[in-house]
């Protein structure tokens, strides 16, 4: 009985010992650090690893007794995409892998059914073998170099590129190939559409900031700069901000940040774009077509986004050139559910002139007091300009984002000159602040609602002060001031995969006054002002269709109510798009829009003659609302690294407002209301030969303007009407270098010419020509631009980037403007000035990436 017992006593431990050895082991979502002794402890094995390799990695991993060692290192190289590897009887040490590192991979190729695909070619680029797959779709194998490509391809499916360490997430993939007969046709998205991260769809071009590559004479991608370099984009001023699209002026382009809508987008007066390029992350770009959704203006969009992802580790950048100096960080605040995103830029040309701002200099201050030969003794030119930026990202829950951005930028000039008796100064200062923000919320795979707010402040101060042995004389003043707060309600129902509806709210609100005024230590007169307000309700609703096969509709309508005005618009706007064939596709478009704030160019303060436009508000008085409609017509034909795309259009501007010295008589201030007429062609062509691409572009504009009471109410030339533009570009790529080239061409704009002058009383009065019949020297100029791109060490994340750009690389001396005016005085003399363009203009640039 005794041995009876002993022996039940030894079956019930032994099977207790087999229920512990066989219990697995669960880690859910556990930090590797915590992971790794109990794999030790379990395989008696040792791992050796620097710390910082396996810092931020969490696994959920399931420990079988049954499992070798060697499976479960398999697994754990798995779930890290690390390298384990036995370097001693029991020892295990983890690395990073290297491109020299031989993995194993495997997978099941299958159609959009989930059906295995038989006989699919793979293809080991490294290696330059070729694999195929069974009956089950199933190939492997098990020599394969880290970090390499893998070619999937047969016909009637659309070829798959993977890259070989992706293959360490899981032990088989499934790789589904899409059959080309039942895409979207592509959705005759062009890549690459000029470059690199510049790609164009449904006629909306986007710009990919984070991936773009070198553009002619530009070792940093300037937002507004890159756009210039589309077709039916002019830019008679030679400016970043100067976006003359397809025959209207600045003023009419909508130009958003973050939501927030811009009154000054520009640094060095215009030279630079104000949006810091390495805070943007993408752009939308429209110049017809534009989405019921934008409202405010009768020209193009450009709507400009940060970063919207929360920061999975800290990164960000710092550089300089020439002109400024900046930095961004991005920084996880609370782990997948915060962070937040810094920037600041800041000229250092109040402390040092170089090379590349003294040409920038001569360009800007030309024809101003700053150029002016003086015979008084001490001259002191200040000079710089700042932005700032601040982006909290929030994601409470999947379905749930918070964004709060705010952006910031100031120009400050301050000029000096005087000698023991007379001083004068010249203050110039503009600064736009704006904020917002959004709430996006996701009830469904199929509705969405965005809830968000902006407000915005823009402001120009302008004074010029003459002193008499210390006592100011006389100070000539220009304020201009605009307030902007809105918000909006945005929701979108998707119906199926090609069907969606959005419709919204917006609303806002438009403060603006400007004023001119000359004070002396005897009485203040004001020359001109003006203080109003405007609120603005629309209404929107657009309706999005796609036949993948067949074709694209957008149809769209916005109401505008403008409460004080007592005027409603209604605003349909169509866009259609016809897929010919997977290479041809045609498209058509029409849309009608208003505008109740514009900017008028002022000439009553002219001492500086820099920042003469101002802004104001349509009333019943002087300003009218603007509207327009346009019409387009075009086709895209893509093949064999080929595209060419073709636009026309047809575009009327109705109620537009200019100062009647526009074209007659510097001394008369009166307003003249009237419209303009623009008929153009956009022609683009692109040809890529492996690491060298080209295009050229062409446009044709021609602007017709009317105005009442001028040139017998009958068309004339538009004053910045340029007919004929050709853009030619180059780039090529060679290892860690990227070259650019470009060439612009483009026939003069029309001015006025002065034929003569009656100077028999006090006052000049100049004799013209007929009103933009004539038409300055033609334009060209030829930019060249290279970056490097190279690492320090092995297995550093820190880039850099060494970049060197020549704008005019031939150093053509080119006539921009040519104007014909008088001085404000009582004893007034004619000027005649020719505004020049940059000379050869060179620029360096460096910066690092972590």
């Amino acid at each position: 009985m005794i041995r009876l017992l002993c022996v039940c006593l030894f079956l019930w431990s032994i099977s207790v010992f087999s229920q512990e050895r066989t219990a697995p082991i669960v880690f859910k979502n556990t930090a590797l650090s915590q992971v790794l002794p109990v794999v030790e402890k379990h395989y008696d094995i040792k791992f050796s690893y620097l710390d910082a390799l396996i810092d931020d990695k969490n696994i959920s991993i399931t420990i079988l007794s049954k499992q070798s060692k060697e499976e479960i290192l398999q697994i754990l190289q798995q779930k890290t995409s690390l390298k384990f590897e036995f370097t001693g009887n029991n020892y295990v040490t983890i690395t990073s892998f290297k491109k020299k590192d031989i993995i194993s991979v495997c997978g099941y190729v299958l159609d959009e059914s989930q059906k295995p695909i038989k006989d699919i070619r793979i293809f080991l680029k490294a290696t330059r073998t070729n694999l195929t797959t069974n009956e089950n779709g199933y190939f492997e194998n098990l020599n394969v170099p880290y970090n390499s490509a893998i070619l999937i391809s047969a016909p009637g499916f659309r070829q798959r590129v993977l890259n070989s360490k992706s293959f360490l997430d899981e032990e088989c993939s499934k790789i589904y190939l899409i059959n080309v007969k039942e895409e979207i046709l592509d959705e005759v998205l062009i890549e690459e559409y000029l470059a690199k991260g510049i790609t164009q769809n449904k006629k909306i071009i986007h710009v990919n900031l984070k991936d773009i590559e070198v553009l002619p004479g530009r070792t940093e991608p300037d937002i507004l700069q890159s756009i210039q370099l589309t077709p039916g984009v002019n830019n008679p001023n030679e400016t970043a901000t100067g976006l003359f699209v397809r025959g209207s002026t600045p003023h009419q382009n909508l130009i958003l940040w973050n939501g927030i809508k811009t009154y000054n987008q520009g640094h060095l007066f215009g030279l630079l774009s104000a949006f810091n390029p390495y805070v943007a992350k993408e752009v939308d770009f429209s110049k017809s077509g534009v989405s019921a959704r934008y409202g405010d203006r009768i020209a193009g969009v450009i709507d400009i986004k940060s970063e919207q992802e929360i920061a999975k580790s800290i990164t960000g950048g710092a550089g300089l050139n020439m002109i400024n100096a900046d930095a961004v960080i991005h920084t996880p605040i609370i782990k997948d559910k915060v962070s937040l995103q810094l920037s600041g830029r800041r000229s250092y040309t109040d402390v040092l002139e170089t090379f590349t701002y003294k040409k920038f200099s001569d360009r800007v201050f030309q024809n101003t007091k700053i150029a002016e030969t003086s015979p008084l003794i001490n001259e002191d030119n200040d000079f710089f300009f700042a932005d700032y930026n601040a982006n909290i990202l929030i994601h409470p829950s999947e379905t749930q984002k918070i964004e709060i951005n705010t952006i910031y930028s100031k120009n400050d000039l301050n000029f000096k000159r005087s000698d023991d008796v007379d001083s004068f100064s010249d203050d110039l200062v503009t600064e736009n602040e704006g904020y917002n923000i959004k709430w996006k919320s996701k009830y469904a795979d199929y509705i969405s609602l965005d809830i968000s707010g902006y407000y915005t402040k823009y402001r120009l101060n302008y004074e010029f002060q003459t002193n008499n042995l210390g006592v100011f004389t006389e100070i000539e003043s220009k304020d201009n001031i605009v307030t902007d707060y809105g918000a909006e309600l945005h929701l979108n129902y998707k119906f199926s995969d090609y069907q969606n509806l959005s419709a919204g709210y917006q609303y806002s609100n438009n403060n603006t006054k400007y004023a001119f005024v000359t004070t002396t230590p005897s009485y203040e007169l004001i020359l001109d002002e003006d203080d109003s307000f405007l609120n603005t309700h629309s209404f929107y609703s657009e309706y999005k269709f796609e036949d993948p096969k067949n074709f694209y509709i957008s149809l769209g309508l916005r109401l505008n109510h403008y409460t004080e005005l007592n005027q409603s618009f209604i605003e349909p706007r169509i866009f259609i798009q016809k897929y010919v064939n997977q290479n041809l596709e045609i498209n058509t478009s029409a849309e009608y829009r208003s505008q109740a704030s514009s900017q008028i160019q002022e000439s009553v303060i002219s001492d500086l003659t820099l920042e003469n436009e101002v802004w104001t508000l349509a009333n019943d008085d002087v300003f009218p609302i603007i509207s327009s409609y346009q019409f387009t017509l075009g086709s895209s034909f893509k093949k064999n690294k080929w595209y060419l795309d073709i636009d026309t259009y047809y575009k009327k501007i109705n109620d537009i407002t200019s100062l009647t010295a526009g074209f007659i008589n510097p001394t008369s201030n009166t307003y003249q209301n009237g419209e303009s007429s623009v008929i153009g062609l956009d022609f683009f062509l692109k040809k890529r030969w492996r690491k060298y691409k080209t295009w050229i572009s062409y446009s044709y504009i021609n602007t017709r303007n009317k105005f009442e009471n001028i040139n017998d109410d009958k068309f004339f030339p538009g004053n910045w009407n340029i007919e004929h533009t050709v853009k030619w570009s180059h780039f090529y790529k060679l290892k860690n270098f990227q070259f650019s080239l470009g060439w612009l061409w483009h026939t003069g704009k029309a001015f006025t010419n002065a034929t003569g002058l009656d100077s028999a009383g006090q006052i000049v009065v100049i004799e013209f020509d007929e009103i933009n019949g004539n038409t300055l020297p033609i334009y060209h100029r030829l930019d060249f631009s290279a970056i490097y791109d190279f690492k320090v060490g092995t297995r550093s994340n820190t880039k850099y980037r060494l970049g060197f750009s020549i704008l005019n690389l031939y150093d053509r001396k080119n006539i921009l403007n040519r104007e014909f005016r008088t001085t404000n005085s009582l004893n007034n003399q004619l000027i005649n000035s020719d505004i020049f363009s940059l000379g050869i203009t060179p620029n360096i640039s460096f910066r690092v990436f972590w």
